[in-house]
């Protein structure tokens, strides 16, 4: 035995008690020491059960909402629902008339846009997804605060709204 095990062994029995294995100790304690030991190793090597994983949000919804002046509400949805910077980012657009009425057959286009810094053009269009749903995938190129600027026409009318996104390393 090492002599810090013992050290330890010792302080576990106590001053008033004498050691583990002292002479003056009856052979009867000596396995109540060795149970302490083991109760206190054992203790720090227990496996700790954490919490079972939360299933991922597919997409985020980040608002719903209709600009002033914009003919149509627009609702947006990323996935993942934390955007990162360098990685493909898909973007689903619901566009629907100020009653609720879902709108098909609109042009709609994206354009990601850091109002910090001129990033340069990023934009891209939506493809129809049916029931009002438009979806497309961009990028983001750098890590902060970024504008999704939606815009949308269709029925000779034309709806913008703009949505704030933070994006992560």
């Amino acid at each position: 035995m090492t002599h810090q095990a013992r050290f330890w062994l010792d302080a576990l029995a106590g001053p008033s008690r004498g050691t583990c294995f002292s002479s003056r100790r009856a052979p009867s304690r000596l396995p109540a020491c060795f149970l302490a030991f083991a109760l206190l190793l054992f203790a720090g090597c227990k496996k700790k059960e954490s919490a079972p994983p939360q299933p991922r949000d597919k997409s985020a919804i980040i608002a719903t909402q209709a600009a002033p002046g914009s003919a149509f509400i627009m609702s947006l949805a990323v996935d993942p629902a934390q955007p990162r910077f360098g990685r493909k980012t898909n973007f689903r657009v619901t566009v629907k008339q100020t009653l609720g009425t879902p709108v098909d057959g609109a042009q709609a286009e994206v354009s990601l846009v850091m109002p910090l810094m001129d990033m340069g053009k990023n934009q891209f269009a939506l493809k129809p997804a049916g029931n009002g749903d438009y979806e497309g995938t961009g990028e983001f190129t750098m890590a902060g605060e970024w504008e999704v600027v939606v815009t949308a026409n269709a029925q000779g009318k034309t709806g913008k709204t703009t949505f704030n996104v933070n994006v992560v390393e």
